[in-house]
């Protein structure tokens, strides 16, 4: 295992492959009380919205363990204050770059910096000079063979690289395309959209 640990958007990553492929319900597979959900059906609507807060928990529990045994509810919670998250009725509006930037520093003491319109190779720059990304891409990343009709709406964390090769923690993956994902440049072009955050380690 990397610095970084894995963090599945449904608690666990025994849950990706059974739902995504199977469509099976994830609380099958994972005790959603223990991540401080109330009940089955808030954790059933939070975690199809919370690959960045995954991305987030596992950048929180290798930069600032005294916080990564927050539940994810509380997570959300904090975020919903913070206005990075907004529930919209039966959805959610996204992760908001600026106020979770903001959030992030103002309670974990990590800096940020919101990349609106960037190039894949510029973000990368950033991840070598030893900040992590949440990049933006399509969810169809996890199958990275196969052609793509979506850029973004998706968001994994981009911890590392080796070499040509591009190492990202997929909180929805399936396979190989979970946990320490590798992916070259032009396949990672494909599915990027052009923005994201970079976090900077304390200290």
């Amino acid at each position: 295992m990397g610095l970084f640990p894995y963090e599945s958007q449904w608690g666990d990553l025994g849950c990706n492959e059974p739902l995504i492929e199977h469509g099976e319900n994830p609380a099958r597979f994972f005790d959603w009380s223990s991540d401080g959900y109330p009940s089955e059906e808030e954790y059933l609507f939070w975690s199809r919205h919370i690959c960045g807060l995954a991305c987030l928990r596992s950048v929180l529990r290798a930069w600032s363990p005294q916080h990564g045994d927050i539940t994810m509810f509380e997570l959300v919670g904090r975020a919903q204050r913070w206005t990075a998250l907004v529930r919209e009725g039966d959805t959610v509006a996204g992760l908001y770059y600026r106020p979770f930037v903001d959030w992030v520093r103002e309670d974990f003491g990590i800096d940020g910096a919101v990349h609106p319109d960037i190039a894949a190779e510029e973000l990368l720059e950033h991840v070598r000079g030893g900040r992590v990304a949440l990049a933006s891409v399509s969810s169809e990343i996890r199958y990275p063979d196969r052609p793509n009709v979506r850029r973004g709406g998706h968001l994994v964390l981009v911890h590392r690289l080796e070499r040509d090769r591009i190492v990202l923690h997929n909180p929805s993956g399936v396979g190989q395309s979970a946990r320490d994902a590798e992916l070259d440049l032009d396949t990672f072009r494909r599915f990027f959209a052009g923005r994201g955050v970079t976090l900077q380690k304390p200290g």
